[in-house]
């Protein structure tokens, strides 16, 4: 099957290798903050949701890759040395969790138009998985179906139309957790952090005032980045974790809890960031960026430019 669709793509195959990374989760992480931090303060529930679905997603893809442990294709076309396990596709998973959550969160254009081009999106990136020779056709069909799947879930147990992260980080810890159990190693410390910061994070904000200035978002966010990037790299140099997100047998409490801060601040950095909306640097960026209190000003952008 790999080969058909890859011959049914033809000279186009090169370009799927650089829409893949639409689906990573790099860049998937780096959008749910940044339109968490930078949105309407009056749709912060459903960013945070968007946030919580994509923590689940990257629980349970890597919670059955650990458990499964199936191998990637040998292909003769496929990457050489290609790491992590084949089934499931947690581009695919990812994509359709992350851009699936958008698309019923968002009020841009219509319904119908957020979800045909999220469901775009999300075809590409499972066809892209195929068309490399790392993924099998079912690899990428079941994470598409699980990564709706939670997004159903969240649709399906909102109260009064309002979404619920703190269930979905909840079902994320336990499925990072089951996973556990059952022998997986994949990510471990990443996604048992990330879920039980995300239910620390959202419950500390949940109903409380935050900031409308970005530029304190934004002086407090670098610090945040800073701090992500330096403990996600210290734990492959320590040798802690290796590069394909395995771990020791007995995760170090210590990395759980780092990832566990990390996320909680994330979600928190917008009520924190109100002990520095007064200081003078932050108030002098607020004002010399391109900022409507914590959104981009789009207009102002294009006087500026």
């Amino acid at each position: 099957m790999n080969e058909f669709v890859r011959e049914l793509v033809g000279p186009l195959a090169p370009a799927f290798a650089l829409l893949t990374h639409l689906g990573d989760g790099a860049l998937l992480l780096v959008l749910g903050v940044l339109v968490y931090w930078f949105g309407a303060l009056e749709s912060q529930r459903d960013r945070v949701f968007v946030i919580a679905v994509g923590v689940a997603a990257l629980a349970l893809s890597a919670g059955v890759k650990g458990v499964v442990q199936l191998p990637r294709p040998e292909l003769a076309f496929a990457p050489a040395g290609y790491p992590g396990y084949s089934f499931p596709s947690a581009h695919a998973m990812g994509s359709a969790a992350f851009y699936g959550a958008l698309a019923v969160t968002m009020e841009w254009g219509t319904r119908r138009r957020r979800y045909l081009l999220a469901g775009s999106v999300i075809a590409i990136v499972a066809l892209s998985r195929v068309v490399m020779g790392v993924h099998y056709l079912g690899d990428v069909l079941v994470g598409i179906v699980l990564g709706l799947a939670l997004v159903g879930i969240g649709v399906w147990t909102r109260e009064e139309g309002l979404f619920e992260p703190g269930p979905m980080f909840a079902l994320a810890a336990a499925a990072a957790l089951l996973a556990a159990l059952l022998g997986s190693r994949v990510f471990l410390a990443l996604t048992i952090g990330a879920s039980i910061g995300g239910l620390i994070g959202w419950y500390y904000v949940d109903g409380r005032s935050v900031t409308q200035s970005g530029a304190a978002v934004l002086v407090l966010g670098a610090i945040a980045v800073t701090g992500i990037a330096v403990l996600r790299y210290a734990t492959i140099w320590l040798g802690l974790e290796r590069p394909d997100g395995t771990s020791s047998l007995v995760v170090p409490l210590v990395e759980v809890v780092g990832y566990a801060v990390l996320t909680a601040t994330v979600l928190a950095l917008p009520r924190l960031a109100l002990a520095v909306e007064d200081r003078p640097i932050v108030r002098r960026l607020q004002s010399r960026l391109p900022f409507s209190d914590r959104t981009i000003d789009v207009d102002g952008v294009s006087r500026s430019d």
